[in-house]
């Protein structure tokens, strides 16, 4: 009977024996090596492939959530250079997006084209106020019956030019060139054809920015600033 006994109150007693042990003491998230290994696994992982975007949200939250192991420390060693390439991305998708390509079924084909808006000036951007509408729009297009052509729509009631009507036209940091323009009216507005369409064509193509200024207009001299760094002529092209 007091062996039965014995047997009954040994459960009872290992039950009480592990209730008295100490609690472990809480790991400290910042100092967690193991679950900072694994973020930067995943940081790592997505550098490799060049996904910078995603290795930069994996490095910040690494610093966030286990800034003090030495995982977070290995991530630091890159981490500008990833934060560089992530911005390069987001600023490539930006340029990207400012160009609108249409493909338009047209007598005799198709009629491709590409086209952006100019820049609007800094001080005219008020923060939380309605964005004005940009003063041109620079128009790309290939038409079956008449051409390639290059032109300017203008938001401006009337426009002087010439003859002869020359404008004057910077890429980049480059010096300004003259191209010849040609007046023209889309029904709704003013446009303004560029002549030399291949020309500049080729260097709108390798230059980021494009500057077009018109002859005076009175006291003013209409100039536009288009980004034009995102063109994809495999779009424009219908390729």
């Amino acid at each position: 009977m007091k062996n039965l006994s014995m047997r009954c109150m040994a459960p009872l007693l290992a039950l009480l024996l592990v209730a008295c042990q100490p609690e472990p003491e809480p790991v400290d998230p910042a100092t967690d090596e193991t679950a900072g290994a694994a973020k930067l696994a995943l940081y790592e992982a997505a550098r490799a492939e060049g996904d910078f975007e995603i290795a930069e949200m994996h490095g910040n939250e690494l610093d966030q959530a286990h800034g003090e192991t030495q995982a977070a420390a290995s991530m630091r060693e890159t981490f500008d250079e990833v934060v560089e390439q992530a911005g390069a991305m987001r600023e490539r998708r930006r340029l990207i997006g400012l160009w609108d390509y249409q493909s338009v079924a047209v007598e005799g084909g198709t009629q491709h084209s590409a086209a952006i808006y100019s820049k609007l000036p800094r001080h005219l951007m008020e923060e939380g106020g309605v964005a004005p509408r940009p003063e041109a729009r620079l128009v790309l297009r290939r038409h079956p019956e008449w051409g390639e052509s290059a032109y300017l729509v203008l938001e401006m009631s009337t426009l002087r030019c010439g003859p002869p009507c020359r404008l004057k036209i910077r890429f980049d940091d480059g010096p300004v060139r003259d191209f010849a323009g040609e007046p023209a009216d889309t029904g709704t507005g003013p446009a303004l054809f560029i002549k030399d369409e291949p020309g500049f064509l080729k260097a709108m193509s390798e230059a980021g920015r494009v500057r077009i200024e018109l002859p005076r207009n009175g006291v003013l001299v209409p100039s536009f600033e288009f980004e034009v760094g995102g063109f994809r002529p495999e779009l424009y092209r219908g390729g």
